[in-house]
């Protein structure tokens, strides 16, 4: 569905000036209990405190060193050693993680290629189409979990008419249905992908919510990127709008992991050419903010406020959840993150039918997208219990 998502945003954001019992529940931006966007004070105040020097000036187009080591420890954690003693690795910045993203479509295909994508998914559509590029779609869910058999068969399918392929899993806190893959589905994945060695596999691996998820390790899953054999590039797309809720400043980084020197080598050079070729830098104030909260004597503060953001999008997610499963309004699997999907088969009409009502939602292909982070438990008390009725 080409939705335009901002828009209906907007639209609910004027609405609710004249009317404030208004629901947004649209925008994939974090706001607190009383309306408020800016969560973390401590980013609001460290934007305010830059220096020209550090925001003015033109920064190198891949974000200079400085980031790069950043934006690769932040991602890895406490497996960043690791990972750098087994593997290859690089970064670029990029705007946004949707910058990773339409980067590596246009790094690693060509014209009419296809891209491996699920049945459910966020609006890649739209930078296949700006690729002039198509999607092959697998099954994502399966009795309540990841369509593993569909993820092979489809993935076996598309390896046997094209060379390259750029697979595309986005997790943690799936956007939009919320599921966050369990290690050993994540295990298999990354099984999967290395049966396909006679093709050159571009693993995509979108973690613009990592910092959102519930699992009790994060970011354990890296670790398994240490299995991958040489025929896959896994870029990760990193995305610093969602980590530090500065959606408008479009940080991000596509960062390469590869054990072939090869492909590593060629990552920096193409990425470099993709960004100046097209959005030319990320912003500097962007890359310096990043570098900010990557001292240690700036974390902890960020780190309490992230804590708190968690807490409240996960207890309005077990509100919504609960009145969802009492009254029998069916979702999509979901775990944690910032978005849910109530199920039905009429996602236009209950869209335009719930916009009528002053609550303004995401239609999908298959259902509606509910933006948790985005309403108060207030608003979400009794929420279910509205879209049922219109979808019955």
């Amino acid at each position: 569905m080409a939705i335009d998502i901002l828009q209906i945003s907007k639209t609910a954001l004027e609405a609710q000036k004249t009317n404030p019992d208004v629901i947004n529940a649209s925008i994939g931006m974090f706001f607190d209990e009383t309306r408020h966007i800016g969560g973390m004070p401590s980013v609001s105040k460290a934007l305010r405190e830059l220096p020209d020097m550090s925001i003015l000036p033109y920064p190198a187009v891949d974000g200079g060193k400085d980031f790069k080591d950043h934006v690769i420890s932040w991602t890895f954690g406490q497996y960043e050693d690791q990972i750098r003693k087994e593997m290859y690795v690089d970064a670029c910045a990029t705007p946004g993680g949707s910058g990773a993203i339409a980067s590596t479509f246009s790094v690693y295909t060509k014209p009419n290629d296809f891209v491996f994508v699920s049945n459910v998914r966020w609006q890649y559509d739209r930078f296949a189409d700006r690729a002039k590029i198509k999607l092959f779609e697998h099954n994502m869910f399966d009795q309540g979990g990841f369509d593993l058999k569909s993820f092979d068969e489809q993935l076996g399918n598309l390896c046997k008419i094209q060379k390259q392929v750029v697979v595309i899993v986005n997790d943690p806190c799936h956007n939009p249905t919320g599921y966050t893959l369990s290690l050993d589905e994540f295990k298999a994945v990354i099984d999967i992908l290395n049966k396909y060695h006679k093709n050159d596999i571009v693993f995509l691996y979108d973690v613009a919510y990592l910092e959102y998820t519930s699992e009790k390790d994060k970011r354990i899953k890296m670790l398994e990127l240490l299995r991958l054999e040489e025929h896959v590039l896994t870029i990760l797309a990193f995305s610093g709008s969602k980590t530090f809720g500065v959606y408008g400043l479009r940080l991000g980084a596509a960062i390469g992991l590869t054990k072939s020197k090869t492909k590593i080598d060629n990552f920096r050079p193409r990425f470099v050419n993709e960004a100046r070729g097209s959005w030319s830098a990320t912003p500097t104030i962007s890359i310096e903010l990043l570098n900010h909260f990557s001292k240690k004597e700036n974390h902890a503060d960020f780190l309490k406020e992230l804590k708190g953001i968690k807490d409240i999008v996960q207890k309005r997610s077990e509100l919504f959840i609960s009145q969802a499963n009492e009254i029998g309004l069916k979702t999509y699997p979901f775990r944690s993150g910032f978005y849910v999907i109530a199920l039905t088969d009429k996602p236009m009409e209950v869209f335009e039918k719930l916009t009528e009502k002053g609550i303004y939602v995401v239609p999908m292909e298959n259902g509606i997208r509910i933006a948790l982070c985005s309403i108060s438990l207030k608003e979400i008390d009794g929420l279910p219990q509205k879209i049922k009725t219109l979808i019955d």
